[in-house]
C-alpha cells in the first residue's frame, strides 16, 4: 500500500503584480507628454515663436503619438499580464499580442512621420485617431457594459486616448 502524503496547503492565488508595480506602468504614458513639453520648451528657447505650430506638430507626432505608443505598446508585448490587470483585462489573451504589435507600429510611425512629407504624417494622423479614439470607444463599452473601473479603464488613459488625437489632429489641420 502506498503512503499517502499529508493535506497539501492550496496554491495562494495569485494577485498579480505589487501595486506599486502597477502604478509605476501607470505613469509610463506621461513619459510622452513630457517629452513632448520639454521639446516644446527647447524649440520655443531655441526658435521663438518662428515656425511653432509646425515644429509643435512635429513635436506632437514624436512624442505624443511616437514615444508614447512605442512604450505602451511595448508593455502589452513584454509585461501582458500586468497590463491586464491594470486594464481590467482577463490575463492570458492573446490580443495583448496584437495589441501590442498595433501600439509599436504606430509608435514607429510617429517617430518617422516628422522626417517624412504631409500625406505620411496625415497616414500618421488616421491611424493614431483610429486606434485611439476606437480604444477610447471600447473604455466606454467596457465600462458601461462590464462596470469595469480598472485605472487602465477608467483612468488618465481613457482621457489621453480621446485627447491627443484630437490635439494630434487639431494640430495637423492647423499647419
Amino acid at each position: 500500500m502506498r503512503a499517502e502524503a499529508g493535506p497539501t496547503a492550496p496554491a495562494a492565488p495569485d494577485d498579480g503584480p505589487p501595486a506599486w508595480v502597477l502604478r509605476l506602468l501607470s505613469l509610463t504614458t506621461y513619459i510622452g507628454i513630457v517629452g513632448f513639453v520639454v521639446a516644446e520648451v527647447v524649440q520655443l528657447a531655441r526658435y521663438g515663436t518662428a515656425g511653432l505650430l509646425p515644429a509643435t506638430l512635429d513635436n506632437a507626432l514624436a512624442w505624443v503619438v511616437g514615444v508614447n505608443a512605442i512604450i505602451v505598446g511595448s508593455g502589452h508585448l513584454v509585461m501582458p499580464d500586468p497590463i491586464a490587470d491594470s486594464i481590467g483585462w482577463p490575463r492570458g489573451s492573446p490580443f495583448q499580442w496584437e495589441v501590442g504589435l498595433a501600439g509599436v507600429l504606430i509608435g514607429v510611425l510617429g517617430v518617422l512621420a516628422p522626417g517624412f512629407d504631409r500625406g505620411f504624417q496625415l497616414a500618421t494622423v488616421i491611424a493614431f485617431s483610429i486606434f485611439y479614439l476606437g480604444a477610447a470607444v471600447g473604455h466606454v463599452v467596457q465600462r458601461l457594459r462590464a462596470r469595469n473601473t480598472s485605472p487602465g479603464n477608467t483612468g488618465f488613459i481613457f482621457w489621453f486616448d480621446v485627447v491627443a488625437p484630437l490635439v494630434v489632429i487639431g494640430l495637423y489641420v492647423a499647419t
